[in-house]
């Protein structure tokens, strides 16, 4: 995938943070021969990385309209993601079809009666319900594990906290969450939300397909599961919380799992806006970076705005100005 690439003694990046959004931008990086460094700190700073349920899917919302720059990002996901497992010669990439059951008999109705106005690209109709073709999901914990072997592999990756240096011409910023407590980006209007999921063990969801249904059931195994997710705004600790476990029982149960052995709890805290959309390119005063913001659908965006991101480094193309931080430049005045 990197053909030709020679790690440099004296590299003009650094990216601090590794979990999604730094590893698949250093993953472009290396495509592009960039040569940096990536640093991280996860002992001390927990991410959503390894707690993501990692679905993608092209259809979004209960008018079963089609996500955000689907086509675009949806023309990309699937060659990236299937090339960087052959480097990595690790299996993290999962296509599977995903299943929406109408959730009553006035919801079926209402989506067929306005049939006309859907986008039907990537939906399948049967009288039980839609299903998605082009979804799911990415291990989002095993790519950022054996991404970080091979960085190490290859001299560029330091388990460290970031501190001021010199020896880097321009750093850049993927930290999640944590992002908001950075002085130089403590002004952009983040959004977090924090998530739980359960991983369980049972014989009764279908391990053939992504269930969703007001939360969603994906097959790990033949015979685990994980269930999510649950949103909360109000505090960000990498604790589980009763509520949020109760709350993912009753999805289990909505959608006909009432047999099962939990086995494992995950929490996260999603990096998301409050205008759902990133934050991505150089602040406009200092050389500093930030490529953050991905919110819940980062398996599907952080692989297309990477590879853009570094052709604007590269002065290809600029960022799409929705993407950028330069919509935001109000709140950069020196």
């Amino acid at each position: 995938m990197y053909v030709g690439f020679k790690v440099e003694k004296n590299k003009p990046y650094l990216i601090v943070g590794q979990g999604l959004a730094g590893t698949i931008l250093a993953h472009h990086f290396l495509e592009a021969q960039i040569p940096f460094e990536i640093w991280d700190a996860s002992p001390t700073y927990f991410t959503s990385s390894h707690a993501a349920g990692g679905i993608f899917n092209p259809v979004t919302g209960r008018k079963l309209e089609k996500t955000w720059l689907a086509e675009e990002l949806f023309n990309y996901l699937p060659d990236f993601y299937t090339r960087l497992q052959e480097t990595l010669q690790a299996s993290f990439f999962h296509p599977m079809p995903l299943f929406r059951p109408f959730a009553h008999a006035e919801m079926r109705t209402w989506l067929e009666e306005r049939k006309a106005q859907i986008d039907h690209d990537y939906l399948e109709w049967t009288t039980e319900g839609v299903w998605i073709k082009e979804a799911g999901w990415v291990d989002a914990s095993i790519l950022v594990r054996v991404s970080q072997i091979y960085f190490r592999q290859l001299g560029i990756f330091q388990s460290r906290e970031y501190v001021s240096s010199l020896a880097f011409g321009r750093v850049i910023f993927c930290e999640g969450f944590h992002g908001q407590q950075n002085p130089l980006w403590a002004k952009l209007p983040f959004l977090p939300a924090k998530g739980e999921l359960l991983i369980f063990e049972s014989d009764q969801p279908s391990k053939d397909y992504i269930l969703s249904k007001n939360g969603f059931v994906l097959p790990l195994t033949v015979n685990q599961f994980k269930v999510g997710a649950t949103y909360r705004w109000d505090e960000f600790s990498p604790a589980e919380t009763a509520d949020a476990q109760d709350e993912l029982q009753q999805k289990l149960l909505s959608m006909g799992v009432d047999s099962y052995t939990r086995l494992i709890t995950r929490v996260g805290v999603r990096p998301a806006t409050q205008d759902r959309r990133p934050f991505i390119g150089m602040h406009p005063h200092e050389p500093v970076g930030i490529f953050n913001g991905f919110g819940s659908k980062g398996v599907s965006l952080i692989p297309f705005f990477a590879r853009a991101f570094v052709r604007e480094i590269q002065g290809i193309e600029e960022l799409p100005f929705e993407v950028s931080i330069q919509r935001f430049s109000h709140l950069f005045s020196p």
